[in-house]
């Protein structure tokens, strides 16, 4: 199956170009070039384009604030009354601002502002008003706690050490403030997974560090279950998990019932088919209700993306819910009857996928959401739209063919909350647009009509256009089938003709959780992973990302791509959109091909060089996931789960039989059985406390490089995590030099990012 046939014609399969590697584009980069690339270094640019986003402050009459900063950079607070479609910058903002009731970021506010929660001492800590916080529970026990962020969250070590205090983490508020509802986990069987910082700061002696992590096949991993607490009388009442399955962590509660009795949750299991439930649970009786239940041959998930906010919402009020489900072969809204599961009406239909769930106009009982590649042109740009809940087709609400920024917010493993773009009328919504080339310019909107009620802002981007960064050019090629559209996004080097000779770099993830290819403005000066694409084109490479085939945000059969190959089929597509650009792009050099990579692109990138050498001739690595069989496991945040479902070894079993047994079917997509068949330049990096990529994963490539007696690059990184592509300077400038060394052919300058300048 295929999506968006454009005819039968095959990409010619190579591109010859002459040359040899000692011959550049231009000059040797020198200190001058290094500095124009620091300029434009991701972490330089985030936050500079001014004003890019507005996030409501909801008043109880309707009018809303929003922080925002002046010419000057300084903060000010403007307040908004849509019903007058006035907009006034206040002289006096602070009172705006106390009026929000606001808690730490260690505690969780209740829906009327009273309450207050925090953890400590692995219980939940309930402070009312300005009194003293007590107890609510009293029972929480270490790696067994109420609220407490779990280590399979892969932030353990900054927890224990006291860096990290987060809210409590999976609890839910009642809408009626009477009840607490909240997921424990219990990782008091988990093996302990060993980190030994090497060269720890302000000593000289190794420091062990442990955390609970379930690798996959263990016998032990992580168990749920679920708690009420009643906030007037502190009573607990404890609800197991169904036999089998997991709370579906990344969705959260996904709504309660209107008097507060009732809680709605998913739950999953990842065998094959995987399942996914709808559930009701009574706060009262503990009784568990199946709602709906639905099957996948591969993922089962509630949002195109892994970890975005669940596209659903509980209607308490028509005792219906609004269900995402891609049991057609796209992701689609579906209206559904809490009482039994029915299937009422499918809100949404047809070759296009729903992206977000903003809200619920109640008043006038309609859904107002984003999709992508509904409307002509680029797919991955997002709209808006509303559509009635009881008839009818989507209402465009967006004509500006641009990337509406409507955002949900992260999911709730992330820690994401709605920033309600949707006033409580549901009368309108603030939409944020842009273009790779425009910045964005954020509005008032109808939910009615989509007429603009008033423009509240247009980005400043002076200060990325005066650091240097140009834009990006966006492209639409083929996959290696031939048929299928994928999306690219490329830098051009500076300097950049058509007659010269330009290196070009493929700036890859490929994990099945997200796209990497930039299609909104900020997104594309200041990208999420990989970074550095603007400074690399300024170093005189020509940088591209491609969303190819197995990544989400299209068709499930786009993604399905992935299950079971992980990103082998993804570098295909690759290999063939970049001889593609090169037929565009004249001066792309196809004899000097790079890639970089890291986490899930770390193991991308590495994997490149080892399935095609021919093409790909220099990689750089970092925290890479090169085997499946030494990551987390496990149904609530195994890795397995994204890549091929629940292992299943040679005894019939999801548990392994033997300290080196790996399921066959997860074999193939171990890097280190590809090792010898390396033959470019590939330097591996990693952080001793990565706990997202665990630097193991990286030493046991290592290991099988050196038993196949291959040369490769080795770079620690002592007392790093998995930021270390962020934060980590010494590593950016590494990075810089090996491409700059082995892919340009050319000296790099002797240079120090982020050392004052003359």
């Amino acid at each position: 199956m295929t999506e968006g046939s454009v005819g039968v014609r095959r990409i010619v399969a190579g591109i010859c170009v002459a040359g040899s590697l000692s011959l550049a584009a231009s000059a040797a980069p020198v200190a001058d070039d290094y500095a124009r690339a620091e300029r434009v270094l991701d972490a330089n640019l985030r936050g500079k384009v001014a004003n890019a986003t507005v996030r409501p402050n909801w008043l109880p009459d309707g009018r809303f604030w929003y922080p925002r900063e002046d010419a000057s950079g300084h903060g000010e607070v403007v307040l908004v009354d849509p019903s007058r479609g006035s907009r006034q910058v206040m002289a006096d903002g602070a009172a705006l601002q106390a009026s929000i009731p606001t808690a730490s970021p260690q505690e969780l506010l209740s829906p009327d502002g009273r309450h207050r929660l925090s953890v400590r001492d692995n219980n939940l800590w309930l402070a009312t008003g300005s009194d003293l916080p007590t107890a609510l529970t009293h029972d929480g026990e270490a790696s067994y706690g109420y609220g407490v962020l779990p280590d399979f969250a892969l932030r353990g070590i900054p927890r224990r050490d006291g860096r990290l205090k987060p809210a409590p983490f999976a609890v839910s508020w009642s809408p009626d403030c009477r009840r607490v509802f909240g997921v424990r986990y219990d990782e008091r069987r988990v093996l302990a997974y060993p980190y030994l910082a090497t060269a720890p700061t302000g000593g000289f002696r190794p420091v062990v560090h442990e955390v609970k992590l379930g690798l996959l096949g263990d016998a032990e991993q992580v168990r749920d279950g679920w708690f009420f607490v009643d906030v007037d009388s502190g009573r607990t009442r404890h609800v197991a998990v169904p036999e089998g399955w997991n709370t579906l962590t990344e969705a959260g509660v996904l709504g309660w019932s209107e008097g507060g009795d009732h809680v709605y949750i998913a739950i999953v299991r990842h065998d094959r088919p995987a399942r996914i439930r709808l559930l009701e649970i009574d706060a009262r009786s503990g009784e568990v209700r199946t709602v709906l239940e639905e099957s996948s041959t591969t993922r089962v998930q509630l949002n195109t993306y892994t970890y975005g906010r669940a596209a659903v919402r509980v209607l308490p009020g028509r005792k219906q819910a609004v269900w995402y489900s891609a049991r057609d072969g796209w992701g689609h809204l579906y209206l559904v009857d809490l009482r039994n599961g029915r299937t009422l009406r499918q809100l949404t239909r047809g070759a296009w996928g729903v992206r977000d769930i903003v809200g619920a106009d109640a008043e006038e009982q309609q859904l107002i959401f984003t999709a992508g590649g509904r409307e002509p042109g680029d797919p991955y740009q997002r709209r808006l739209y509303r559509v009635a809940l009881d008839t009818g087709e989507p209402v465009l609400l967006s004509p500006e063919v641009a990337d509406h920024a409507v955002d949900a917010g992260a999911s709730s493993l992330l820690g994401g909350r709605d920033p309600q773009l949707l006033s409580p009328s549901g009368a309108h919504v603030i939409d944020c647009w842009s273009t790779l080339v425009q910045a964005p310019v954020c509005a008032l909107r109808s939910t009615v009509d989509g007429r603009v009620v008033l423009e509240l802002e247009r980005a400043d981007d002076s200060a990325v256009r005066a650091a240097g960064w140009q834009p990006p050019r966006r492209e639409r090629l083929l996959a290696a089938d031939g048929v299928t559209p994928v999306y690219a996004t490329l830098y051009l080097p500076r300097g950049y003709s058509d007659s010269g000779r330009f290196p070009v770099i493929d700036a890859m993830y490929g994990g099945p959780h997200v796209t990497n290819a930039p299609v909104g403005f900020v997104d594309a000066t200041a990208t999420m992973n990989p970074v550095a694409r603007s400074s690399l084109a300024q170093l005189g490479f020509a940088v591209v990302s491609i969303d190819a085939r197995g990544t989400p945000g299209r068709s499930k059969a786009f993604h399905d791509v992935s299950f079971l190959t992980a990103a082998d089929d993804q570098l295909q597509d690759h290999v063939t959109a970049i001889q593609q650009l090169a037929q565009r792009y004249p001066g792309l050099d196809l004899d000097r091909v790079g890639i970089y990579g890291h986490s899930f692109g770390g193991y991308s990138a590495a994997r490149a060089l080892l399935r095609h050498p021919d093409f790909y001739k220099v990689g750089v690595a970092s925290a890479g996931s090169h085997s499946f069989q030494g990551m987390y496991g496990g149904g609530i945040h195994g890795m397995d789960r994204l890549v091929g479902g629940a292992p299943v070894y040679a005894n019939g079993t999801a548990q392994r039989p033997a300290d080196d047994a790996i399921p066959a079917l997860f074999r193939p997509l171990d890097n280190g059985a590809l090792a010898h068949q390396l033959r470019g330049k590939l330097m591996l990096v990693y952080g001793d406390l990565d706990e997202n990529a665990m630097p193991a994963l990286t030493l046991q490539l290592a290991r099988a490089l050196n038993a196949a007696n291959k040369d490769y690059d080795l770079l620690y990184l002592a007392n790093q995590d998995h930021e270390l592509f962020r934060n980590d300077r010494y590593y950016m400038r590494r990075m810089w030099d090996y491409f700059v060394t082995h892919l340009m052919g050319e000296t790099p300058p002797a240079y120090q990012l982020g050392a004052a300048r003359d």
